[in-house]
């Protein structure tokens, strides 16, 4: 998978949540059997949103980030390539 760091060039508008000190898992997967799991660069530059595009099936998803500690470290994605039987 390839990400982009989309940089807003601007402040994080409120503070991190304090439940969340180690940064977040995303999961986009909607509970799929085939699963691709990315790490994020953690924490993010400032406040932006990472591109993620899968480059074997292109599926395209944004994951917005603020630069605190609260950041999402991971994202998960259902995987659209479906696997022959052999």
């Amino acid at each position: 998978m390839k990400v982009t760091w989309l940089d807003e060039r601007r402040e994080p508008q409120h503070a991190a949540n304090p439940a969340c000190p180690d940064g977040i898992d995303v999961d986009f997967s909607g509970n799929a059997k085939e699963t691709c799991t990315l790490s994020l660069p953690y924490p993010a530059k400032g406040c932006g949103q990472y591109l993620v595009v899968c480059e074997i099936c292109r599926r395209t998803i944004i994951v917005t980030a603020t630069g605190h500690s609260d950041d999402p470290r991971s994202v998960k994605l259902a995987c659209k390539v479906i696997k022959k039987a052999h």
